[in-house]
């Protein structure tokens, strides 16, 4: 509890980062008669969220609040919208509490309710007919969290999405079920669940099924879903190419789409480029695409990671790091899906605190959650644990995974110094040998913190040079390059000196 405890029956309050001890509730009703006030005075600098999650606090701490803020909480859904769930898990004892946060608008509150249904954990249910009960509930509260995410691609189809069990009901097949049904119901704000249906039909080999999902794609795109559309726009240029103006057509179509932010139509857009005669572009217009990618790449300081993390360090991090790597090895994942689990993992850890004993835990989690979003094949939850060498216990990881994507906001999706460098090896001719050091150059980079004081695409264009160095390239960073990316040899070069260091 970070705002107030209650020590050894006296009320106390933590100013400042310490606690001042106000007395016991006889010594303060002594001083100030039967009853007593406690005046909070909060700077809001614009922060009304922050507000609003203070007197939620309050009043679930405090139950005799005064009646105006008893108001305030039970009749403003921004109060409950923005109450903190950290570290807290849907149980019998407060599960009023989550599903009036949930139906409220509350993110968090949405996700760990369809979790803990879906894998019946925290909420017990008996086994007579428990999946088909789970699974009704977990798609209720799945299709709100689904409604809420405003900022990141439908996710929800990440925890329902095949392989389902042969034997017995399936939960994760009356889901499916149950949010189809809804849609079929529900005329508006359905696309988003639309395309996570589509995203599980996909993932089945019948044919049947990948007609299925083509028909809900289109449904989803018709009713406005980015991420539906490119991935049509993926689908039909497959059977377009040898037409050029349909490919025009479908060039177009893809400027659309990365225009409005879809990341994954702005990387095929980039990759185009390498086509720019037969798209009827001139080569500066296609260089100046890719250049306007690469400069928009921001910084990430994973830096911040440990001014968070109190008790974390650089060789802790590094530790967890090469473990994932190893992980990933073994499995044959690949680079993009390991790439997505660190940041996963550093941008949970710049924003919840995470004690020690937990980081492995978090590290598998997130890797869980990324091979179920990219990759054909997946991490399955009790594989992980084995992984751990059962010091997490299966239910440990579902809780987990329940943090992560509401702390992440369902974000799971973001730039990667693996796609920049890909969109490198597209556009310009690099030998066998140096595109395998360019790579491992990539993942070298995952190791170490500092080099994220420089933007993914600036790690993978150094990532190239010196690979390019390192193999006497008489030219290691063309004119052509330098236009690609819009970063000279001069700019390179400190991120080169560094990321040679690390070798």
């Amino acid at each position: 509890m970070e705002d107030c405890e209650v020590l050894c029956a006296r009320l106390a309050i933590m100013v400042q980062g310490r606690f001042k001890c106000l007395g016991s509730p006889q010594y303060l009703k002594s001083k100030y008669g039967s009853g007593f006030t406690l005046r909070a005075k909060v700077r809001s600098d614009g922060q009304q969220e922050a507000v609003e999650e203070f007197k939620a606090f309050v009043d679930l701490t405090f139950p005799g609040v005064h009646s105006q803020l008893k108001y305030l909480v039970d009749n403003h859904a921004s109060v409950w919208a923005c109450a903190n769930f950290q570290e807290l898990w849907p149980s019998p004892r407060n599960l009023k509490l989550f599903e009036r946060a949930a139906e409220k608008g509350n993110f968090e509150a949405a996700v760990k309710l369809g979790i803990a249904y879906l894998y019946n954990e925290g909420l017990s249910v008996s086994d007579e007919a428990r999946a088909e009960v789970n699974g009704l509930k977990a798609s209720r509260f799945f299709s709100l969290a689904e409604r809420l995410n405003v900022n990141a691609a439908p996710f929800i189809w990440l925890f329902i999405r095949p392989p389902w069990s042969v034997s017995g009901s399936c939960c994760k097949a009356v889901v499916h079920e149950s949010l189809r049904a809804e849609c079929q119901l529900q005329r508006t704000h359905r696309a988003s669940i639309l395309h996570c249906l589509g995203r599980v039909m996909s993932l089945f080999e019948d044919e049947e099924k990948k007609k299925q999902a083509h028909d809900l794609f289109e449904e989803s795109a018709n009713q406005g879903c980015l991420t539906s559309s490119y991935l049509l726009w993926e689908s039909d240029r497959k059977t377009d190419m040898s037409d050029p103006g349909r490919c025009l057509y479908n060039f177009r179509k893809l400027r659309d789409y990365a225009a409005k932010g879809c990341w994954e139509a702005q990387v095929s857009l980039a990759k185009a480029c390498a086509n720019g005669n037969q798209l009827g572009l001139e080569v500066k217009a296609s260089n100046e695409i890719v250049c306007q990618l690469f400069q928009a790449s921001p910084a990430a300081n994973k830096q911040e990671v440990f001014s968070m993390q109190k008790g974390l360090n650089d060789t802790m991090r590094y530790i967890l790091i090469d473990w994932l790597v190893e992980v990933a090895t073994m499995k044959d994942f690949t680079s993009l899906c390991l790439h997505l689990t660190v940041e996963c993992v550093d941008r949970y850890l710049r924003r919840r605190l995470v004690p020690r004993y937990r980081l492995q835990l978090l590290g598998i989690a997130c890797m869980v959650i990324c091979t179920r979003f990219i990759s054909k094949e997946i991490l399955t939850i009790r594989e992980a644990v084995w992984l751990t060498d059962n010091t997490y216990k299966y239910e440990d990881l579902v809780r987990m995974m329940g943090e992560i994507i509401s702390a992440l906001e369902g974000k799971i999706r973001v730039p990667t110094v693996v796609d920049y460098k890909d969109i490198l090896l597209t556009l310009v001719p690099v030998a066998p040998r140096t595109q395998h050091l360019c790579s491992f150059l990539c993942e070298l980079s995952l190791l170490h913190t500092s080099l994220a004081a420089y933007s993914p695409a600036h790690q993978a264009a150094a990532a190239l040079l010196l690979a390019r160095l390192m193999h006497g390239q008489t030219q290691p960073w063309t004119t052509r390059l330098w236009d690609l990316t819009g970063f000279s040899c001069e700019d390179l070069i400190p991120c080169v000196l560094s990321l040679h260091q690390k070798w």
